[in-house]
């Protein structure tokens, strides 16, 4: 027979106790409408066989019927007592996140001994709206199964069997809210299981047993009170502590999945700053470049940027600023931050992570492809991913069916007390490095899972502050302008003025030029610049290089101060903050005896111009830019000397000079040989073009003198070699040219002139610069 706890368990209960849970058992009472039966009986000696088999004698049999007597309760299965409301119960669960169902076991326990419908409702006083409560039966392993009921029928149990048949075990399942107005994390829910019977009782038990209680009355679990006997759960909702900051080095940090991260395997990342100061004292041209403006920490996983784009973070204010420098393609450029994400919730949370307006919420302009884990906004062209710090995979939206709300966006796990890793990787296009432009400001939201909104609980921000700068021709207004050739002369064989540049009279060009930094950060930039010039004298050419100086007249630092080196003409500008311009005076001393040149390529306007050949680079951006289009124009200057020399025998080479042109071997300039009638006399006329341009339309005259006839002319290169071709001549002061040459016989004062046509135009060529032609004239005396 089987021993009932049922009454130390409900004194236990009622006791308010909290001790060892007793063997769960129903009442062990005599089921109602058994029979009881009983027939007395005496024994006795047969008087007359006082020694012989006793003799038995029984009674009438008398029948008694075993009455209702109802009783019924709902514990909690695990024995933990009950009678309690929901801000006292110790049944807790804590951390819950919404859609999240929350079972609990309990037993309806029949303390009598008539079988009972028991109808089952949810006591609720003290939640939070928004929940739901259902019961199931419970299978063996306590799991709810089948359909939720509102009722359960309650055997009684049989003493005569194993098995207690008074226990039936259901399941009690709250299911949370998922609407963000109806749990927050302050909302407490909860719920407990309320039994009543309805009395089917006659006012005669024995005419009309029913269920023992009265007919039309309701009975609450142990004949109790309504809502005095109840065994509440209290339910409190999961509140994340979430911190998304630039990355810091955390000391204990997990990757995505949020497995530790061994050490090394992340590159720690090193304060860094940009461009503050590039030069030295004021009056001290020794450049000081501040090495702190090109520190580079270490590269993310997949930064392509070479060395890693410089990152600084600010973690004051969950801010991290990237100042990547400039590159030669036209490719989209990308950035990868690290970031931090750390749990003091007390729990492991599930985050997921998406761009963010300011109040928290999903940034609309970026449209998310779930199976790349890209969020691109159409508007800008930059897109988001979010990759793993180890392996660099790509960090996809969880699809775990055991999370109670699936995520949306890039899931990470974060145990409690960790923080974990994860790169954000930024692609943007490729800006034009000249215009203006503003910085990309992108705002990282993580929401845990664990709450009903889809709002970031902890937000940080990457920035990306591009490069863009200007080089050429000062404006007044902010900017370089692009406005071709601008022109300043020189006159080659002047005077080196320095700054102070008066257009025509001297041999210094002057450009005022501007450099403006249109990017988002510091930056200064390496000048240089050259010139080609051709020399007059030789027609070799000379590379002169262009020199930069300050506002102020002064010559800006040098990047070296030895002459040998390649950088002793590269000179530095100070600082230039973003937004703002600096123009320095780029300055061209031109050669003594420059020629005037031909035009430039592209640029039609007068003889005499070199174009200036300059560019800028950013010391920091590595922004390259040119300027081609200044132009020094190489003014006319010097005369044409001519000097005449007679044959004479023995006289050396250039000892008898005249207007500064040397004679030839056995001519003279002062005396001669002598000559007597019939015999001849050469001249040699020499003309040179001591410009430095070319003499256009260049010819030698001489005229026959008294007493002579003319008798021939030839035209020789300054070398005193016979040109035979392409020479042509006159007769007289006027007439035309003539490829024939003048017949001997010519009478005293015939003007006889003669010149070089290389381009069988009929026209004398013109002399290059320092160019000699010489003319051979022969006369014979009477």
């Amino acid at each position: 027979m089987k021993k009932s706890h049922l009454i130390a368990l409900m004194t236990a209960l009622a006791a308010g106790t909290a001790a060892a849970a007793p063997t769960l058992a129903s009442a062990t009472n005599t089921p109602a409408g058994t029979t009881i039966e009983n027939i007395a009986s005496a024994t006795f000696q047969d008087p007359g066989n006082p020694t012989g088999t006793p003799l038995t004698s029984t009674s009438n049999k008398v029948t008694t019927t075993v009455l209702p007597k109802p009783g019924f309760d709902v514990v909690y299965t695990d024995g933990t007592a009950d009678g309690n409301t929901i801000a006292t119960t110790p049944v807790l669960t804590t951390g819950a996140v919404p859609g999240q169902k929350i079972t609990t076991a309990y037993s309806v326990v029949n303390n009598g001994n008539v079988t009972l419908t028991v109808a089952l409702a949810a006591d609720t006083t003290g939640a939070a709206a928004g929940q739901t409560v259902q019961y199931f039966l419970a299978d063996a392993s306590g799991n709810p199964t089948g359909a939720a009921i509102t009722s359960l029928t309650l055997p009684v149990n049989d003493p005569a069997t194993a098995t207690d048949e008074g226990i039936v075990k259901i399941v009690q399942v709250v299911t949370l809210p998922t609407d963000p107005a109806q749990i927050t994390t302050s909302s407490i829910f909860g719920a407990s299981p309320e039994a009543s019977v309805l009395g089917t009782a006659g006012a005669d038990p024995l005419v009309t047993p029913g269920n023992g209680y009265a007919s039309g009355t309701t009975t609450y679990e142990d004949a109790k009170p309504e809502n005095t006997d109840l065994q509440f759960v209290r339910i409190t909702v999961f509140a994340p502590a979430l911190d998304n900051n630039p990355n810091t080095n955390p000391s204990t940090p997990v990757d995505s999945a949020g497995n530790p991260i061994p050490s090394g395997q992340v590159p720690p990342y090193t304060t860094v700053q940009v461009p503050t100061e590039v030069v030295g004292k004021p009056g001290d041209n020794t450049p000081v470049v501040d090495a702190s403006g090109y520190v580079t920490p270490g590269a993310p996983a997949g930064d392509p940027t070479p060395g890693g784009t410089p990152i600084v973070p600010n973690v004051a204010t969950d801010n991290q600023v990237a100042y990547p420098k400039a590159d030669a393609n036209n490719a989209n450029d990308v950035v990868v931050f690290t970031n931090n994400l750390t749990n003091t919730s007390g729990a492991t949370d599930k985050v997921q992570l998406f761009p963010v307006l300011a109040d928290g919420t999903p940034d609309t302009a970026y449209v998310y492809n779930a199976t790349t884990g890209t969020f691109t906004n159409a508007a800008t062209g930059v897109s988001i991913r979010f990759l793993d710090p180890v392996s660099g995979a790509v960090i996809l939206a969880s699809t775990d069916p055991s999370n109670p709300t699936l995520a949306k966006f890039p899931t990470v796990t974060v145990p409690d007390g960790k923080t974990v890793v994860y790169r954000t990787e930024v692609t943007y296009p490729d800006a034009n490095d000249s215009d203006p432009i503003s910085p990309i400001v992108v705002k990282i939201g993580a929401d845990s899972l664990n709450d009903a909104d889809l709002k970031s609980d902890s937000a940080t921000t990457d920035t990306i502050n591009p490069p863009a700068a200007q080089f050429g021709d000062a404006t007044t207004a902010l900017g370089a302008t692009s406005t071709p050739f601008p022109v300043q002369t020189v006159t080659p064989n002047g005077t080196f003025s320095g700054v102070s540049s008066p257009d025509l009279s001297d041999a210094t060009a002057v450009f005022p030029m501007d450099v403006v930094n249109n990017g988002q950060y510091n930056d200064s930039f390496t000048l240089s610049g050259s010139v080609t010039f051709t020399d007059a004298a030789t027609n070799n050419t000379v590379t002169v290089p262009v020199l930069y100086y300050a506002p102020d007249g002064s010559l800006l630092p040098r990047v070296s101060n030895d002459p040998a080196s390649a950088d002793y003409n590269k000179f530095i500008t100070p600082v230039i903050a973003p937004g703002t311009e600096y123009k320095p005076l780029a300055v061209i001393n031109v050669p003594s005896g420059t020629v005037t040149a031909t035009n430039p390529s592209g640029y039609t306007a007068k003889l005499g111009d070199y174009l200036v050949d300059q560019t800028a680079v950013g010391n920091y951006s590595t922004i390259s830019m040119t300027d081609t289009n200044d132009i020094v124009r190489v003014s006319p200057n010097g005369n044409v000397a001519v000097a005449k020399f007679v044959a004479k025998t023995g006289v050396a080479a250039g000892s008898n000079p005249v207007n500064g042109i040397n004679n030839p071997a056995d001519y003279t300039a002062t005396g001669t040989n002598g000559a007597k009638p019939l015999d001849d006399i050469t001249y040699r006329i020499i003309g040179k073009n001591n410009y430095n341009a070319a003499v256009p339309g260049f010819f030698l005259t001489d005229t026959v003198p008294v007493n002579t006839t003319f008798k021939s002319v030839q035209l020789l290169n300054a070398s005193g070699t016979v040109i035979t071709t392409n020479v042509i001549y006159r007769v007289g002061t006027t007439g035309a040219w003539s490829t024939v040459a003048p017949a001997a016989g010519a009478a005293s004062g015939t003007v006889i002139s003669v010149a070089l046509d290389a381009d069988n135009n009929g026209q004398p060529d013109a002399l290059p610069a320092s160019g000699t032609l010489i003319a051979q004239f022969v006369v014979t005396v009477k």
